[in-house]
């Protein structure tokens, strides 16, 4: 017979492990609401600016905007929640935002809405990384995975959400004024937590130029993925109210809905296969996956029925959204132990620079006579490149050493803190699943 550990033993170890996860669900579950809380307004800026007779190219200039602002707030926040503590910053960014969010019901202004953006991207930022780094402090090094794992699937719940948020009730005035709530909402868990706050943590970032000379693929991967995807996350709401204009709120949401999906199922699969091929070959595969999508969602905007647009979203999701931790992946397998923090926050910022350029260049095209469907014609192009640009880096570079390579773990671009949490940093296990082993321990002890 199987030996199967005493059920005390695994009943405390199952105590242990979901006492864990309730010390660090305030914050999750205030992360959640505040990503859900970007993810509608972005919808609504674009519905907006779109019934106002603003053209792509401006939409595109606003998105780039937060994009700036986001990449502002991830470099210079950890400064200031030093300085005055996370409670406090939290408070205060997340009141920057709720003015920002109500400043958007005085009126349609481009430029004013992009000033507006780019404070939204920096409070956003900040909140992230106050967040992040709290996660990172409530969570043992040997746990580290299991929490990295937890954040990011609840998290996308939360992108998921926030769209429905504003087709179930708001359109117009009335759905800033949601958004601003949703806001307000962020800052009631972080107040009411007993917790002590923890030192601010964040990774200092390499610059671009010694992650190109370290790892140039994850470096052009990480490029790729915050233009593509962020001009995606910023301008779909466009090409959603093309595809169907006499539901465009309701068909925004269910094609976001589809995509992050998409990004869900693929991410695991992506990293499974990662850990035992070269990465650079997976993320070539999911290029090319997402660039066969997004020509699809080109070609068929306007002829096909809804139902394959969101097959089409989905498969989109799989490719051209599950691929950049498989990029920081391949940069900490590239780094030395002691680079890799430094290592994956650089990732980061090289990510926040291509997510100001793809939406200006997305904007740019979707302005021309390719219209909406341009926005998946620039999708694919750029994915294409990238699965070009792997293949080209396969032959002429060889492949980390299975000795050498990190264990994958799912990671997402949203603060420098966030560097710090990754079990690659630490020399942690990389149990991304240990809630789920505990569990299955206990009822085999049961059995």
């Amino acid at each position: 017979m199987p030996y199967a550990a005493p059920a005390e033993t695994t009943d405390s170890g199952l105590r242990e492990t979901l006492g864990l996860y309730r010390n660090v669900l305030a914050i999750v579950s205030a992360l959640t609401v505040l990503q859900g809380a970007a993810a509608a307004l972005s919808v609504m800026i674009a519905l907006s600016l779109q019934a106002a007779g603003a053209s792509n190219a401006a939409l595109g200039l606003v998105a780039a905007c937060y994009a700036g602002g986001f990449l502002t707030g991830a470099i210079a926040s950890p400064k200031q929640i030093s300085r005055i503590g996370h409670i406090r910053s939290f408070a205060f960014f997340a009141a920057l935002a709720i003015i920002a969010s109500l400043s958007f019901t005085l009126g349609v202004n481009i430029f004013g809405w992009a000033l507006v953006q780019s404070v939204i991207g920096v409070s956003t930022s900040a909140l992230l990384t106050a967040g992040d780094s709290w996660i990172t402090d409530s969570a043992p090094p040997d746990k580290r995975g299991a929490i990295l794992g937890f954040y990011h699937v609840v998290s996308r719940l939360g992108v998921i959400a926030g769209p429905f948020a504003i087709v179930a009730g708001a359109n117009g005035l009335t759905g800033f004024l949601m958004v601003a709530a949703l806001f307000a909402l962020t800052i009631m868990p972080i107040t009411a937590t007993n917790k002590s706050q923890p030192q601010m943590i964040a990774g200092t970032p390499f610059g671009p130029r010694k992650i190109l000379k370290y790892a140039p693929a994850a470096a052009f991967a990480a490029f790729c993925a915050g233009a593509v995807n962020n001009a995606v996350a910023q301008l779909y709401p466009v090409f959603a109210t093309a595809v169907s204009p006499t539901s465009a709120a309701g068909f925004t949401a269910n094609f976001n809905a589809a995509m992050l999906t998409g990004a869900m199922v693929g991410l695991w699969p992506a990293g499974f296969i990662s850990d035992r091929i070269d990465r650079r070959t997976v993320i070539a595969g999911t290029g090319i996956i997402g660039a066969l999508a997004a020509l699809g969602l080109a070609l068929l905007s306007h002829t096909a029925n809804p139902i394959i647009i969101l097959a089409l979203g989905f498969a989109f999701g799989i490719g051209a959204m599950s691929y950049y931790a498989v990029a920081v992946a391949h940069a900490a397998d590239r780094a030395r132990d002691d680079q890799a923090t430094s290592m994956m926050a650089g990732i980061l910022v090289i990510w926040g620079i291509g997510s100001i350029f793809g939406p200006l260049a997305a904007g740019f095209i979707m302005s021309g006579p390719l219209g909406a469907p341009g926005l998946f014609a620039f999708s694919g192009a750029s994915l294409a490149l990238l699965a070009a640009t792997m293949f080209t880096r396969t032959v002429n570079k060889p492949a980390t050493s299975d000795e050498e390579k990190e264990p994958f773990t799912a990671t997402q671009a949203t603060s420098l803190a966030l560097s710090e949490l990754d079990p690659r940093s630490s020399g942690g296990e990389n149990e991304q699943f240990d809630l789920f082993l505990a569990w299955m321990a206990s009822s085999e002890a049961d059995t």
